[in-house]
């Protein structure tokens, strides 16, 4: 939900409504600048908690066939997130496997979609 109280729609052309998107690129901008004085693992912090940031704003607007993997990816990334501070070993782990959870609902995706083959008589 924005800050200023009900679900914006998108706007015409744009993934996001225009505030949810501007928040989300200060968000990035701004850590991009801190991560040049901030220690390495920050900026994998602050990378990860944009990806969340990013889901909760496609939850926020009907993510179609997505929705289930989305909000368990949600949990899972906002609940490991916070290893960095005290498990860094089970954080970099998490770090490794996360992006083959993406690319399998990505492949997911791609295989509902494909249109079934006619097995030849």
């Amino acid at each position: 939900m924005s800050a200023r109280g009900a679900t914006p729609a998108p706007t015409p052309g744009c993934a996001l409504p225009e505030e949810d998107a501007l928040d989300l690129l200060m968000f990035l901008v701004s850590s991009a600048e801190i991560c040049t004085v901030e220690p390495t693992y920050y900026g994998t912090f602050r990378l990860i908690d944009a990806a969340s940031r990013l889901i909760g704003h496609m939850l926020e607007h009907d993510p179609g066939q997505s929705a289930a993997f989305l909000r368990r990816f949600k949990t899972e990334v906002d609940t490991k997130k916070g290893w960095m501070m005290w498990d860094r070993e089970a954080y970099v782990e998490f770090l490794r496997a996360a992006p083959a959870q993406v690319a399998g609902e990505v492949k997911r995706l791609a295989e509902a979609d494909r249109p079934i083959a006619k097995e030849a008589p």
